[in-house]
């Protein structure tokens, strides 16, 4: 994982995570929006999107890992907030 700049890193989460969700392509954010706002399952949204159920996980999965590297917000971190 690739370091994040000093100045980076002293923003807030939100912002952090809201710009790299913006960095993304359409369709990559529908896949995130589907799955994680409108809480469709894989099978629902891959209905929607015209993919693979498979293909609807891993791009899931990418864009996770994407977001967490270039934000330095781990997911372990937010199941933790959810949780607590």
């Amino acid at each position: 994982m690739r370091r994040l700049p000093e100045a980076v890193t002293r923003l807030p989460e939100r912002v952090r995570v809201d710009a790299a969700i913006e960095a993304l392509e359409p369709a990559e954010r529908n896949v995130l929006a589907l799955l994680l706002i409108e809480r469709l399952t894989p099978l629902e949204a891959a209905g929607v999107l015209r993919m693979t159920v498979r293909n609807v996980e891993q791009t899931l999965e990418s864009l996770l890992v994407r977001i967490d590297a270039e934000t330095g917000v781990s997911r372990s971190r937010r199941a933790q907030r959810r949780t607590a």
